[in-house]
């Protein structure tokens, strides 16, 4: 969805020239953004994320040359496609061709639709090419040997001295999967890999490949955060467990499941970058294979580690102490099942979830977003009343999902994006309680909850007022929050709203609130004209036009239903 909309901005200063260019570009995948100054141009540079800038080179309000330059001096501004446009072409050619970065091309005014729209779709094509480009190259290699390839067009190995190993693999998975059929063998291997790179992303240890139905990943090579060791183990805890849980949940429902075995091994090795035209970033050494080997003698279900890697967990760590064990071309390595933290480094002494203390010792953020969002989705997938079809789970999701997709076109920041998030999820928790004024019951909810996650004042203070934001008589005060009111309310532009319209009305009468056809239509008319507004410059640009869409569509539903 998000690699279809392009962030454009339009510098130009005279009205009229700004609103046909805005008029031909207003449509779906086009999210335009204006500046009618200098200023203005480099604060939107500066915090949107641009793909195409159309500048005006004539009018005398604007300096294009010092714009150009800005642009040219950010290298997170390389990618960024300057169209010049002018009535005069000598003055384009000059924008194109005296600047090494300059402009890469022009639009000669008065503006032609079918050339401005052509134009425009090459550059987008472009920039989506070079964001896949980027994605691909960001999951091959490490973020600091991809930063070495684009300065110097290469990177050299390096030996690390301090790595943790993980190796998992599934039991028996030969014979479990002989007789299943390819696709859906594929999509479960990818269900339980894409987990496995969740986990391993969150505790900040790079992944490095799967091997059929082997996975590594390392610590201590890509990263800066302290306790390699201890980060592996939370890692390799929290794969067991879900695990573990999907074994449960297997059992219950008598389908089949696959088991783990999971091995460790601490010590040095040598990583880098190998290959030329298929290049893939990887590590060596005997660390690499006493850590396959861990694996190997693990049992069904369990964590198995060396003595090189206890050593550096055991005062946080349960473990149980197994004795030598023979190891191929190494001799005897004295091995331990890791079984989970100690009851006073773990949430509710449950021995599986780090408490505050130890989430700090490793470098982990103090408030665990993942941990509480687990805990909330799941409260409101048990507890929320089956009759609530708008308020529902699927609608926490969705709306989660709508702050993501606007926090990215508004370039928010990792942490603002976090407390979006926090807010979306917690926003409708007060229809556990009660169906009518239940923002602030949804607030109690997450400051109930929230400091046991580990979240500060500050954090449970603008969370609390983000979630409140969404209330009907609150108008939103910052970004954040204008973020949350207009995914709360993004699908009032989309082409499913008939459908979760539907639901809406469903869920009030089932509180009691019977509408006829005629009464729903009038009351959509009126939030929808009268009382709903979106406020981010992404939510006007593709929502908007569909809500519009939408009240024309219901008016005339209403004239056909009067008459």
């Amino acid at each position: 969805m998000l690699e279809r909309i392009c962030n454009i901005l339009i510098i130009e200063s005279n009205q009229n020239e700004l609103l046909e260019l805005m008029q031909i570009l207003r449509k779906p995948g086009n999210n335009i953004f204006t500046a009618e100054s200098n200023k203005e141009a480099i604060e939107i540079l500066d915090s949107k994320e641009i793909a195409i800038v159309l500048l005006d080179l004539d009018s005398e309000k604007l300096e294009p040359n010092e714009i150009i330059r800005w642009i040219n001096s950010r290298d997170q501004l390389l990618n960024v496609h300057i169209i010049v446009t002018s009535t005069r072409l000598e003055r384009m050619y000059d924008a194109i061709d005296h600047s090494k970065k300059g402009a890469v091309d022009y639009l000669l005014k008065p503006f032609k639709e079918k050339l401005v729209n052509t134009k425009i779709g090459v550059y987008k094509y472009l920039n989506q090419k070079q964001k896949r480009v980027s994605r691909l190259l960001e999951n091959i290699l490490p973020e600091q040997t991809l930063k070495e390839f684009r300065v110097h067009g290469k990177s050299s190995p390096k030996k690390f001295n301090n790595t943790s190993v993980l190796f998992t693999d599934f039991v028996n998975f030969s014979q479990i999967t002989q007789d299943m059929n390819p696709d859906i063998l594929i999509q479960k291997l990818d269900y339980y890999f894409s987990k496995f790179d969740e986990i391993i992303k969150k505790y900040k240890l790079e992944k490095i490949k799967t091997i059929g139905d082997a996975y590594m990943a390392v610590g201590g090579v890509t990263e800066k955060e302290p306790s390699v060791a201890m980060r592996t183990a939370l890692a390799a805890i929290e794969i067991q467990n879900f695990m573990m849980t999907e074994q449960e949940t297997a059992k219950a429902l008598s389908r089949d499941f696959w088991e783990i075995r999971i091995g460790i091994h601490s010590g040095p090795l040598v990583a880098g970058v190998i290959g030329k035209e298929k290049f893939s970033f990887d590590v060596w050494g005997d660390t690499v294979n006493v850590a396959a080997r861990c694996e190997q003698n693990a049992e069904n279900s369990t964590i198995n580690v060396s003595d090189d890697f206890y050593q550096q967990i055991k005062a946080y760590f349960d473990c149980e102490e197994r004795g030598p064990i023979a190891v191929k071309n190494r001799g005897e390595v004295d091995m331990y099942f890791l079984k989970g933290i100690k009851k006073e480094f773990s949430f509710y002494g449950q021995g599986t979830n780090p408490n505050l203390d130890l989430r700090e010792k490793v470098g982990l953020p103090k408030s665990d977003f993942e941990g509480l969002r687990t805990f909330i989705l799941n409260k409101l997938k048990a507890e929320l009343d089956d009759e609530l079809v708008y308020h529902s789970y699927d609608h926490t999701l969705n709306v989660e999902e709508a702050v993501i997709k606007y926090a990215q076109l508004e370039n928010l920041s990792e942490e603002e994006t976090t407390l979006c998030r926090t807010a979306a999820l917690f926003h409708d928790s007060g229809f556990l309680v009660q169906y009518d004024d239940n923002e602030e019951i949804g607030v109690k909810i997450f400051k109930k909850y929230a400091s046991e996650f580990g979240f500060s004042k500050n954090y449970i203070t603008t969370i609390e007022s983000i979630i409140l934001a969404t209330s009907n008589s609150i108008v939103p005060k910052n970004l954040m929050e204008e973020i949350m009111c207009d995914a709360d309310h993004d699908y009032l532009g989309r082409v499913d709203y008939h459908v979760i319209a539907r639901k809406l009305f469903q869920e009030k009468a089932a509180q009691g609130i019977q509408l006829s056809e005629k009464q729903q239509i009038e009351m959509q008319v009126n939030y929808l004209q009268n009382k709903h507004s979106y406020y981010t410059t992404s939510a006007i640009n593709l929502r908007g036009p569909g809500k519009e869409s939408r009240i024309a569509e219901l008016k005339r539903r209403l004239v056909l239903e009067i008459g």
